[in-house]
């Protein structure tokens, strides 16, 4: 990771950890993996105030664009799961995608998919928009 750890905004944390106590419903197993995973690296993530947040991290609402080596590219905006519209390019924090790039940085690498078949990732672009609040 380009900076140790992941790195988040106090408030994106704190909604974060709300998003975790309070989701009672688990859709399926690959939801629940990604709820876990978004749990354990909450443990060691570091917590910055807003002015404080390097520019390529990525945290709510931001435009993520990640590529693999054979030239696949998807780009989508990270969301609250009440604003999850895959089909429109917003991905929920909450699933697989968002829970593996929440806190991570431009030229950071993810896994994406079960581990016998993942996929790696290069997170190739971000860009940060604060164009809407936050819903819990």
């Amino acid at each position: 990771m380009k900076y140790g750890s992941l790195v988040l905004e106090r408030k994106d944390y704190r909604v974060l950890k709300k998003y975790l106590k309070h989701n009672l419903y688990i859709e399926d197993y690959s939801h629940k993996d990604a709820l876990d995973t978004l749990e354990d690296n909450l443990k060691t993530a570091l917590i910055l105030e807003e002015k404080d947040m390097p520019d390529d991290t990525i945290g709510f609402n931001s435009m993520v664009t990640v590529s693999s080596i054979s030239k696949f590219e998807y780009t989508f905006q990270l969301v609250s799961p009440l604003n999850n519209d895959p089909k429109n390019g917003k991905v929920s924090v909450t699933s697989t995608m968002g829970s593996l790039v929440i806190g991570k940085s431009e030229d950071d690498i993810i896994n994406y998919g079960p581990p016998a078949d993942s996929v790696s990732l290069k997170i190739s672009k971000v860009g940060n928009l604060k164009l809407e609040k936050v819903e819990v």
